[in-house]
């Protein structure tokens, strides 16, 4: 037998006075919707460039709210305190820029930016005018994630010294009618920052030495991009490997293995998680997992950013916490397109074609 550890709750928001803007009413819009639904928070207003999409969600999801196509009209609305950003990257920066500027706190949609100077700024800017900024990196709170942060944070394991992760999806089979099915940086960027921020939030305070990728495409999938990828990061005193195989057909598994100089954690489950993390240790122990990645890692992510505008603190997501996870992908995204290890700390954003000309 081995003792059962209570699972870390999500600590909730207590004031109704937040009023949220969901700009972006695609697939991850929607999802978030559904989410902010299930625990009853305000959303007031939706906002799409095609307003057809904006009232369909409306209706769906929040049929006393708004919908509208003029983000400017969202940003002059009194009643609004939260601006969320559920758009693409390569339009989001400016956006998050004219929130912040309308007063508004801001929760922005992983990846956070393509420049690590670009997300800097908007912290500074965030700061200077009083806002609260955080990124939506809603793996933090997906629960097999969210246990193993509280496991490693306790101290149970020691020292992290490994660390391995594998996920097996068919994520072209979702993303071949979708834009992202021709991103050539679909697995490592959009979908695997999860992983790398997760990584940088096991460990603090230590700097990687390399990261080393490679991806390819298999036989059969659906999309013209590369669905698989392996990453191997190096601490000098630690290793953590991420297997993504984003184009299964049989399966939809996940796992992880972390060890530590006092013990291990490990969970076999889905893709997007697990019921059960078994601790290894002087002292054994598991944790039973409660909830879903989807609706219950959306809800922890903005219940964390409200909770902090009440409270007047930093959320745990707030802009500078995704910096390292970044640099982590982006040199991933560099080594598989140079073939070569690539130094975190030398990296500046989104690796491009000719970048190394």
């Amino acid at each position: 037998m081995t003792v059962q550890l209570p699972f870390p709750r999500v600590e909730m928001p207590t004031s109704d006075a937040h009023g949220i803007a969901l700009v972006g009413c695609g697939g991850i819009g929607r999802l978030q919707l559904d989410a902010y639904r299930k625990v009853g928070w305000n959303v007031v207003v939706l906002c799409d460039a095609v307003i057809a999409s904006a009232e369909s969600a409306r209706d769906e999801y929040f049929p006393n709210a708004d919908a509208t196509d003029d983000f400017g009209a969202v940003l002059a609305r009194t009643d609004v305190t939260v601006v969320d950003l559920a758009v693409h990257t390569d339009i989001r920066p400016g956006m998050v820029r004219k929130a912040i500027l309308a007063g508004k706190h801001v929760m922005s949609q992983k990846p956070f930016v393509e420049t690590l100077a670009e997300g800097r700024a908007l912290a500074e800017l965030a700061e200077e005018h009083g806002v609260t900024l955080a990124v939506n990196q809603n793996g933090r709170w997906s629960p097999h994630f969210h246990a193993l942060r509280a496991i490693v944070e306790s101290g149970r394991l020691g020292q992290l010294v490994a660390a391995d992760f594998a996920a097996y999806w068919p994520h072209d089979i979702h993303t071949e009618h979708h834009r992202l099915g021709q991103d050539p940086n679909l697995v490592l960027y959009d979908y695997a920052i999860h992983w790398f921020d997760l990584v940088a939030c096991l460990f603090p305070e230590r700097e990687a030495v390399s990261v080393y990728a490679t991806t390819a495409r298999r036989r059969g999938q659906l999309v013209p991009v590369p669905t698989i990828a392996s990453v191997i990061i190096d601490f000098g005193d630690a290793q953590v490997s991420i297997l993504m195989r984003a184009s299964a057909r049989h399966e939809d598994t996940g796992s992880y293995h972390v060890v530590g100089t006092e013990g291990a954690a490990a969970l076999h489950g889905g893709a997007l998680g697990g019921q059960r993390v078994d601790i290894v240790a002087e002292e054994p122990a598991h944790i039973e997992t409660v909830g879903n990645w989807f609706p219950d890692a959306l809800i922890g992510s903005m219940a964390e950013l409200l909770r902090a505008i009440e409270d007047g603190t930093k959320p745990a997501t707030h802009p500078r916490s995704s910096l390292a996870g970044l640099a982590l992908c982006f040199a991933a995204i560099e080594s598989a397109a140079t073939g070569a290890p690539v130094v975190p700390a030398d990296v500046a954003g989104l690796y491009r074609e000719g970048d190394a000309d």
